[in-house]
């Protein structure tokens, strides 16, 4: 038996994901990684081998806690499919507070170029968010609440390029009466069946 483990995966990985979510892959020092997680050099290099072992852990978790919870509460779950998308986005801002703005995915793919190995796990989390849009969208059209001529396939992709776009103002800090207006337009892109609703 080896020496038992004295921290919590689960823990340090929530801990790596708020932390690369902040500062970003190229932004977080091993310090920084150790300062956060608590785990000191060799439990960092045994566990996850090096910093970008850690990273895409982090982004695997971000992915399962995060990502397919948000498109379960959101898109898949709702009994109004178009109330559902309204809450994917204005729930990405929230009251303005949150100290670590912005999503990790969206953040990542912004520095993928420099961060290749992530690049799989950024295209999964999309591919994810795109087909719960698409699910919703689907729903929506078979109630009547958007038109029943919409393309699905390309309104996803739409909003998935929207969704992304407001969370990169998001961490620009907009204010939220603006992030609103993105919200709209979003909405608006569905069909003349979901105006009015807000």
């Amino acid at each position: 038996m080896g020496r038992r483990q004295l921290w919590d995966r689960a823990e340090v990985l929530a801990a790596a994901m708020r932390l690369f979510r902040r500062q970003g892959y190229q932004g977080a020092s091993l310090r920084d990684i150790e300062e956060a997680t608590g785990l000191h050099p060799g439990s960092l290099y045994r566990t996850f081998r090096n910093k970008d072992g850690l990273f895409q852990a982090a982004l695997e978790a971000y992915h399962e806690q995060v990502v397919q919870g948000r498109v379960r509460t959101h898109l898949s779950e709702p009994a109004d499919p178009v109330a559902g998308i309204r809450s994917f986005f204005t729930s990405a801002y929230g009251t303005g507070l949150d100290p670590d703005p912005g999503c990790l995915l969206t953040n990542t793919a912004v520095e993928s170029f420099t961060v290749p190995q992530a690049a799989a796990g950024v295209r999964q989390g999309l591919a994810t968010i795109e087909a719960g849009f698409a699910d919703a969208l689907t729903r929506a059209r078979a109630l009547g609440r958007v038109p029943a001529e919409l393309d699905v396939e390309m309104t996803a992709a739409q909003l998935l390029a929207l969704y992304q776009g407001l969370l990169v103002l998001v961490r620009a800090g907009l204010p939220i009466t603006k992030l609103h207006t993105v919200t709209d337009g979003a909405l608006a892109s569905i069909g003349p069946a979901n105006e009015g609703q807000r």
